[in-house]
């Protein structure tokens, strides 16, 4: 079912894992899709396959924590007359390391692209989402992934806990910003599990980092025994919940969180 034809989607991070899928996903419910990463050969492959599932779609290579390309994508899409019906702020980075081996640039890294990438996005693109929200009945919507690491501990990254906690609490602090100022905008998040993707495996490395003489045999075993579900999620798995709340089928809900995680965080 088309439920999205003719809405114009923002996905950040969007060239590879989650964020690919979840373009895959947009498109084939009818939304053009407009990739936002700093892989420019991977994105330009994802237009190309989104392209011919018969939407409109374009790659821009940004940074989501330089507020300045922030601004000038705005400005690509306001002089496009291109108005926002969804933003997916997906990217986002893992370092899975101990903390006392994180140097002050790793960590500042770490926290202006899980982070500051999330605040940029909303910050620029409010005026657009807001416009596009006015034209419709529930409004446009934006989507933060978070992480369970944002709902409980990680026991391998507590810069990561850090900063998907942040994203949880601020998107539930912006859907009380928003319907006080009376903005036709509704945020929600979404917390995946331990996923297959590429940044799943450098969870994977980074349990036998921290774990000598672990096998990486037993190192994706552990992930699998955390999980009662008996296996890793798919990045389709977490897109399909994304396509959910970037429809009319979650109208009524702002400030929510969706766990994608095969019950972890249900111990």
């Amino acid at each position: 079912m088309r439920d999205l034809k003719g809405k114009n989607a923002i996905v950040t991070g969007g060239s590879k894992g989650i964020g690919k899928s979840v373009c895959v996903a947009l498109a084939n419910a009818g939304a053009n899709v407009y990739i936002l990463d700093i892989d420019k050969h991977e994105g330009l492959k994802t237009v190309k396959e989104v392209s011919e599932l018969g939407v409109k779609s374009d790659f821009y290579q940004i940074n989501v924590s330089n507020e300045i390309e922030w601004i000038d994508f705005s400005n690509v899409l306001k002089n496009k007359k291109i108005l926002v019906d969804i933003l997916v702020n997906n990217a986002g980075i893992w370092i899975g390391k101990d903390i006392d081996s994180v140097s002050q640039e790793e960590y500042q890294k770490l926290i202006s692209i899980n982070l500051t990438g999330v605040f940029l996005g909303i910050k620029h693109l409010v005026p657009l989402l807001t416009d596009a929200g006015k034209k419709t009945k529930f409004g446009s919507t934006i989507i933060n992934l978070s992480s369970v690491a944002g709902l409980v501990g990680s026991q391998l990254d507590p810069l990561y806990s850090m900063t998907k906690g942040g994203i949880t609490t601020f998107t539930k602090s912006m859907a009380i910003y928003f319907g006080k100022k009376n903005y036709p905008i509704r945020i929600n998040q979404v917390h995946p599990g331990i996923i297959d993707t590429e940044m799943g495996k450098q969870v994977a490395n980074a349990r036998i980092n921290q774990n000598p003489g672990m096998t990486a045999e037993e190192s994706y075993s552990s992930g699998i025994n955390q999980t009662p579900i008996g296996r890793l999620g798919t990045a389709d798995e977490v897109a399909k919940t994304i396509l959910f709340l970037s429809s009319d089928a979650s109208s009524f809900m702002t400030g929510s969180s969706l766990v994608v995680d095969g019950g972890l965080t249900a111990q």
